[in-house]
């Protein structure tokens, strides 16, 4: 459903929040949208799953779903090395520290579908 600022949120911009195009980000402090999940920062290389939530000040959070870190998206580590992480989103590779992957919650993917990338 395109709502009236063109993004294709389902919120309709009711929420209050601000649109990045694709989807609003609430203003208030804190976390947007579903369930609970583990932080992206404790999956091992490889393993992946499906965005649930995103944490962190507004800033963060519109940066982080700017660049493809949106509830519903696959997301997988390629690499990890000195508190870094190299995360794959949407068909793109995202070099972060670890303070920024702490910030995506996700659930882990069955096996069968997680095996192979997306």
């Amino acid at each position: 459903m395109e709502s009236d600022c063109g993004c294709d949120c389902s919120s309709g911009c009711s929420c209050g929040g601000e649109c990045t195009g694709s989807v609003c980000v609430p203003m208030d402090e804190g976390s947007f949208r579903s369930e609970s999940g583990a932080p992206l920062v404790t999956a091992r290389v490889g393993e992946g799953g499906r965005v649930v939530r995103v944490s962190g000040r507004q800033d963060v959070r519109k940066f982080l779903c700017e660049l493809g870190f949106v509830i519903g998206a696959r997301v997988s580590v390629v690499n990890e090395n000195s508190g870094n992480m190299i995360i794959e989103v949407k068909g793109s590779r995202v070099a972060m520290d670890k303070a920024v992957a702490s910030k995506i919650f996700f659930t882990p993917s069955p096996p069968d579908t997680a095996a192979g990338g997306a």
